[in-house]
């Protein structure tokens, strides 16, 4: 299994699949690289695809700290140590986040971002919710929350594995790395006009996927590339990406192979488009 090796993480990656493109696939808060499990073989055959665990989560460890900046390092690590210069990072929800951080501050990496019900510039009961949850943790009266992952569309089984996944990880990691996004110079995390002019400067094509109502039609007019597309799937849970995997399959390959098409993908290394 390969491993990432920093002076504070260490960090476990996958590298499979070749083509033009490389996707680099980021999980969000309390899972691991295995939410793409159903996608990634649907997506080896046309690109490289990369997974990774974030710092704290699977079998990633770290003694480091969990701001997007910190994720997103790891993120460009990976991609020097696959000798991959530019890539498309594609994010669920912390995630999402992190993709939006990356093409932001990293521009220059990063060709084009996909996000999935990212998490970011969120409703205030949402972050109510989330912030209240922090503070009973803090006072050492609750366990990790679990409202995020139960939904009454989502199918039982899911919402077991994904709350296994939550059980069996470090409070301290969880929530530092909740704390890196609420609280992260960014501040992107709640719906204001800091986050709007934040995700503003993302200059490449973006493709958000969204679960929540009205999303997609606040978030069209964030966009600067002609390419970038916002999709709302209402009726879907927060983990749209493993319920509807085969639809979100066709979606990202159907937006990038046309953004290719049209040049609008900045080149990247032909040398190291194949995964060794």
């Amino acid at each position: 299994m390969p491993y990432l090796e920093h002076a504070d993480a260490r960090i476990f990656f996958t590298d499979e699949g070749s083509g033009p493109v490389t996707l680099m696939l980021v999980h969000g808060l309390g899972s691991d690289s295995n939410d793409w499990n159903w996608v990634v073989p649907l997506l080896r055959d046309r690109y490289r695809v990369v997974t990774f665990d974030l710092r704290g989560h699977g079998h990633s460890s770290s003694s480091g700290g969990s701001t997007l900046a910190d994720f997103a390092y790891d993120a460009l690590a990976i991609a020097e140590r696959i000798g991959c210069e530019r890539f498309v990072p594609m994010g669920h929800s912390l995630g999402g986040a992190i993709a939006a951080h990356l093409a932001v501050e990293h521009p220059e990496r990063v060709q084009a971002v996909i996000e999935v019900d990212a998490a970011y510039a969120l409703p205030s009961f949402v972050v109510d919710l989330w912030e209240a949850e922090r503070a009973q943790w803090l006072n050492k009266k609750a366990k990790l929350p679990d409202f995020f992952f139960t939904s009454p569309v989502m199918q039982p089984f899911l919402m077991t594995w994904l709350a296994r996944r939550v059980e069996s990880m470090d409070p301290v990691s969880f929530w530092a790395a909740y704390d890196g996004l609420a609280r992260g110079p960014e501040r992107m995390y709640l719906a204001s006009p800091e986050a709007e002019a934040y995700l503003r400067r993302r200059a490449c094509p973006v493709l958000s996927i969204s679960a929540l109502p009205g999303r997609a039609e606040w978030e069209t007019p964030l966009f600067n590339h002609p390419a970038s597309r916002a999709l709302g799937w209402e009726g879907s849970s927060h983990y749209l990406h493993l319920e509807r995997y085969r639809e979100m399959a066709a979606v990202v390959s159907g937006w990038v192979d046309a953004l290719t098409v049209q040049g609008a993908l900045a080149a990247g290394d032909a040398e190291t488009a194949s995964a060794p």
